[in-house]
């Protein structure tokens, strides 16, 4: 199953499940993700799933802007309809969203942790392409 988790500094703070055909984003409190913030337009967004050609059981996920005001970015790009991918990052307003498909997940790599020169920083990276 899919979700988008709502970020803060990076770290996932909400979790909401894709188990709908459409989940609707805005400032609207009828919208199933409710933001509170003035930048963002009532009905904003919507996460649709749709299926994905050629196969019977894969769903897809596309990001439709409803023509908001301040519109919507995926990976930092302005977008007006985007099929998402794993781990791409929606902003809406300034709120960080990122896209998880477990079903597209690799769940044996784990990142790691790498000590700076700064005492006391750690960071991570990823992993090259080979």
């Amino acid at each position: 199953m899919a979700l988008i988790a709502q970020l803060h500094d990076g770290v996932a703070i909400n979790k909401c499940p894709l188990d709908q055909p459409k989940l609707t984003i805005g400032r609207s409190s009828d919208c199933d993700i409710f933001i509170d913030d003035v930048v963002v337009s009532t009905e904003h967004a919507v996460i649709e799933q749709v299926d994905s050609p050629g196969s019977g059981t894969q769903i897809d996920y596309y990001i439709h802007d409803l023509g908001s005001t301040n519109g919507t970015q995926v990976n930092g790009d302005a977008v007006s309809r985007q099929k998402l991918s794993h781990n791409d990052v929606i902003r809406i307003g300034w709120v960080n969203f990122k896209f998880i498909d477990e079903n597209k997940a690799d769940p044996d790599q784990t990142a790691k942790i790498h000590k700076s020169w700064i005492p006391g920083v750690y960071y991570t990276k990823d992993k090259p392409d080979d």
